[in-house]
């Protein structure tokens, strides 16, 4: 084996990713975009937004789920403006669902490194984005 190429415990963790990443594209391809754009995740189960319940303000997760089922429908305007940085995580994850699987059967070192920094660099912008979105809305109230 070349220490070019991505060792077998590597490929699997990475298979595991790329699955993990299909199933949470599945269930937003499952859910019911809510129309408010907000509370789309009470279908699976979960609370209302505290945040928004106590203190009245949407938090910077909100509109998150909505906005990943909106996009998998490719409602991409209603999904931006459910959750700016939600719809560019969703497009992350997306996209790296054929990049990882790229990765694993060619076990491309180099293309490993690639997608990391994108992965990165993409979920990290997209976290800054719903949190400056919280707060200009919070000063904007």
């Amino acid at each position: 084996m070349s220490s070019r190429l991505l060792g077998a415990s590597e490929r699997g963790s990475l298979a595991i990713l790329a699955a993990g990443l299909i199933f949470v594209l599945g269930i937003a391809a499952w859910l019911t975009p809510n129309p408010s754009g907000l509370g789309t995740h009470q279908q699976l189960g979960l609370p209302p937004c505290t945040s928004l319940m106590v203190l009245g303000i949407r938090c910077p997760a909100c509109g998150m789920t909505t906005s990943w089922a909106l996009m998998i429908e490719g409602r991409i305007p209603e999904a931006l403006a459910a959750n700016l940085g939600g719809s560019l995580l969703f497009v992350v994850a997306f996209l790296s669902v054929p990049w990882i699987a790229w990765i694993v059967w060619t076990g491309n070192r180099r293309a490993r490194e690639q997608w990391g920094y994108f992965a990165l660099s993409g979920s990290l912008t997209s976290m800054f984005i719903a949190f400056v979105m919280w707060a200009w809305n919070f000063v904007h109230r």
